[in-house]
């Protein structure tokens, strides 16, 4: 009795830790859409939708079954039920997906969306043209950054996903450029770092990946 409470409560244990990983594994994946990052957030949730084989819902490529005639058979009717509550789960699961990771001031514009489809379609009526403020947020966000210690990694991911919109909007900074931009918001206790390698590294191969 305790062995089989025992292995229980280790399957339980494992189930939890797998969700826990596996939202922690869409929260680095994918950005918060704050309507300023729409066109890099667009790429990575359907590039996650994707893999979760759920694309072809919020796309509309996988349309739900009509429901069948009362007349038909009660086969074929349980199966027509399977088949419209599988296709009603795959779209809530794509539907909250996205939602998750989309600003909740951001996300009222999809209030009225009752499907995976109608959310990804308001958010690309309202988003998919960058317009002049969305690339000065970015542009100001990527220049002004500065690194803190203690957070270094997190800083670095938003100064890059700041150039990264800016490069999806056509605007191009140089590689250099962003990497002199990297080594100037870096901590004071990074100067020497800093100042060596812009004495070592030859100017073609300084970029930000490299930083």
């Amino acid at each position: 009795m305790l062995t089989k409470m025992f292995f229980g409560s280790l399957r339980s244990l494992s189930n939890i830790m797998s969700s826990m990983h596996k939202s922690s594994l869409l929260s680095t994946s994918v950005s918060l859409l704050d309507g300023s990052n729409y066109i890099v957030w667009k790429n990575q949730m359907r590039a996650w939708l994707r893999s979760k084989g759920l694309w072809q819902i919020t796309n509309g490529n996988e349309k739900k079954f009509p429901e069948l005639d009362p007349s038909a058979s009660s086969a074929a009717r349980k199966a027509n039920y399977k088949q419209c509550m599988d296709w009603d789960n795959k779209n809530n699961q794509a539907y909250g997906t996205i939602l998750l990771h989309v600003n909740p001031l951001v996300a009222v514009i999809t209030n009225s969306s009752l499907t995976a489809k109608a959310v990804w379609e308001a958010l690309h009526a309202a988003f998919s043209t960058t317009g002049p403020s969305a690339i000065f947020a970015n542009f100001k966000n990527a220049i002004s950054k500065r690194i803190s210690s203690a957070s270094s990694a997190l800083d670095i991911m938003e100064m890059y996903k700041s150039f990264q919109c800016l490069m999806a909007a056509t605007i191009i900074i140089p590689e250099v450029m962003q990497a002199m931009i990297l080594l100037n918001a870096m901590p004071k206790e990074y100067n020497r770092v800093a100042q060596t390698t812009l004495q070592t590294m030859e100017q073609s191969k300084l970029t930000f990946n490299y930083i």
